[in-house]
């Protein structure tokens, strides 16, 4: 009995190197390179992407938050396509506002604009993530959002409110949640044991006044977005957040952006076809099951940073060194060993068969979902932080 548990260790030993050998080949066969030339690429892996994007009418990319080069290889894809929406990780408030004061201001204006709120617009705070946004705006591309308020922007929204709303105390509630949510953002960058305004009771109780006043419906919509966000963070939800972003999806832009060439820019958990890498259902999925139905094929592509350093969400506070041994990616190291100095672009499609017969066997579940959720993984060997400035 003892040879027969010993050969069998053996031999699933042996299997699972094979197994690891196999998935090695297959990563190997779909590597092709590509590198930065003036305000695109040039490259057999960027020809790959290029050729892809232009079919395809649905088109995700999953990325890593906080960088230059991410913006920048957006920036080239959309010189080369004319999408006719954007769809963000910001709110649909948010999202609306940003587009109609990029149309309606000048850059002198805009730039001020920017000063004042740049804090409540997410990744879209950072620079090379705001001159991306401005590109695609005027280029005529509609931009949209589906994601929560996020922390700091209780405060934008308020404001926005306060402009059209014909409650008196309304707007002075509005006004007392613009100053506090400010104060508190000031005190959390000097101090992150420090609160933001929207997770404490103060704003809760101020919400409370707020919907029980008579209020037009714009106004009760965005509140209870509102307390539906501070719900999302209070409670730490995955599953809620998933819940919001794919009833805004559907409540805003479906059906039409899935009939128009879309762009759609995420953090790379909400991009994949089929279960997020953190689990649950995103807006990849239902993009990806919305084309199918229309006999399409969406594009998903993955893009991440190997080595380098990444942006912080707040100003003031110092970037981050990114280890593609630890975090998040680590589970990507067979593409990272495979990246030198290039920017490269690893064909995941040849792959989706054989994990679906079973003939790949891939017991990583972040690399599992990575490779069933995604068309293309794009590392780019060094990158830079994205900054405010």
């Amino acid at each position: 009995m003892r040879y027969i548990f010993l050969l069998s260790i053996l031999l699933n030993s042996v299997w699972v190197k094979g197994q690891d050998d196999l998935l090695r080949q297959y990563i190997g066969k779909g590597k092709n390179t590509f590198s930065p030339s003036g305000n695109s690429f040039t490259g057999k892996g960027w020809e790959i992407i290029d050729s892809a994007v232009r079919v395809s009418n649905q088109v995700l990319i999953g990325e890593d938050h906080f960088l230059n080069e991410i913006p920048f290889f957006v920036s080239a894809i959309t010189r080369k396509n004319n999408f006719q929406n954007f769809i963000i990780e910001v709110d649909p408030y948010s999202a609306n506002l940003l587009e109609k004061k990029i149309l309606s201001l000048s850059e002198v204006d805009f730039k001020l604009f920017n000063e004042q709120w740049q804090s409540t617009f997410s990744f879209y705070a950072l620079k090379p993530e705001i001159e991306l946004l401005k590109q695609m705006v005027k280029s005529g591309a509609e931009v949209g959002g589906t994601d929560q308020i996020i922390l700091m922007a209780d405060r934008l929204i308020c404001n926005s409110l306060k402009q059209i709303s014909k409650n008196k105390e309304a707007v002075k509630l509005y006004e007392q949640i613009d100053f506090e949510s400010t104060r508190h953002l000031e005190e959390y960058v000097k101090d992150q044991s420090k609160p933001f305004f929207m997770l404490t009771p103060a704003f809760d109780s101020t919400l409370n006044k707020l919907l029980k006043l008579p209020l037009s419906t714009q106004e009760k919509q965005q509140l209870q977005d509102l307390k539906i966000s501070k719900r999302i963070y209070s409670e730490g939800s995955h599953w809620l957040r998933l819940q919001l972003m794919k009833n805004n999806f559907y409540k805003y832009y479906y059906p039409a952006v899935t009939e128009q060439k879309t762009l759609y820019k995420f953090g790379s958990n909400h991009m994949t076809k089929g279960e997020g890498l953190i689990g649950g259902y995103d807006i990849g999925n239902i993009v990806y099951n919305i084309a199918d139905s229309h006999y399409e094929r969406s594009l998903h592509i993955m893009i991440v940073g190997k080595n380098g350093w990444q942006g912080s969400p707040f100003k003031g506070l110092p970037p981050s060194k990114l280890d593609p041994n630890e975090g998040d990616l680590k589970s990507l190291k067979l593409f990272f060993d495979l990246t030198d100095k290039e920017w490269t672009c690893f064909d995941l499609t040849k792959m989706h068969r054989p994990l679906r017969r079973g003939e790949l066997k891939v017991d990583d579940l972040s690399m599992r979902r990575v490779l069933q959720g995604f068309d293309y993984l794009i590392v780019i060997p060094e990158v830079t932080a994205a900054t405010f400035d």
